[in-house]
């Protein structure tokens, strides 16, 4: 059985640097759940993802909201797909700290996946929260005030994080996180 959006607003937020890999990903499977997937930028018109692989500049992706224009609450759910480049990008950015916190007074679900979770500690997000990621996010967290799980996933109320090296799993928990499921009674059920 496959968890279902139907009728969720999820916002993807992202900036020249995102992962290609994690954002190809996340958006083939969120748009296999229902889900009405918008792509929010820093830029106007498209993103440039990094490549891993290549180690070099990706493929572009559309985005369909600049992040000025965009309110927390239009939107049901947050993602931010991993990308050094960027989670640096979104950092600066004004904005950025705006709609996440919309979304933490809100209560709604959010997912950081990989290195995005240090956008929570570039925010001063992250201090008394039970968080996960690649292991050189660590110290940064920690410094931050957050409590490393060291685990491949960490849900610590309506916030998701996870370290990425599987990234099915982690898009598959992180699709259950948003639905309100807890992925281990959903994989028993399977």
């Amino acid at each position: 059985m496959e968890v279902q959006l139907s009728g969720r607003k999820i916002l993807v937020l992202v900036s020249n640097g995102v992962e290609e890999a994690v954002m190809s990903a996340v958006q083939r499977d969120l748009l296999k759940t229902g889900a009405s997937v918008k792509t929010v930028g820093t830029e106007t018109g498209l993103v440039n993802s990094w490549n891993n692989e290549t180690n070099g500049w990706g493929l572009y992706f559309p985005v369909d909201q600049q992040i000025g224009q965009t309110l927390g609450s239009d939107f049901d759910a947050l993602i931010v797909p991993a990308g050094a480049r960027s989670i640096q990008k979104l950092a600066g950015n004004p904005h950025t700290a705006r709609i996440i916190s919309s979304f933490i007074t809100a209560g709604k679900p959010m997912a950081f996946m990989g290195d995005a979770v240090e956008l929570l500690a570039k925010l001063d997000m992250a201090k008394g929260r039970n968080v996960t990621g690649p292991e050189r996010s660590h110290q940064i967290l920690v410094a931050a005030g957050a409590s490393w799980t060291g685990d491949a996933e960490t849900v610590d109320g309506m916030l998701m994080t996870g370290e990425g090296s599987d990234l099915g799993a982690l898009i598959q928990g992180m699709i259950a996180h948003l639905a309100g499921v807890n992925f281990e009674e959903q994989q028993v059920a399977a």
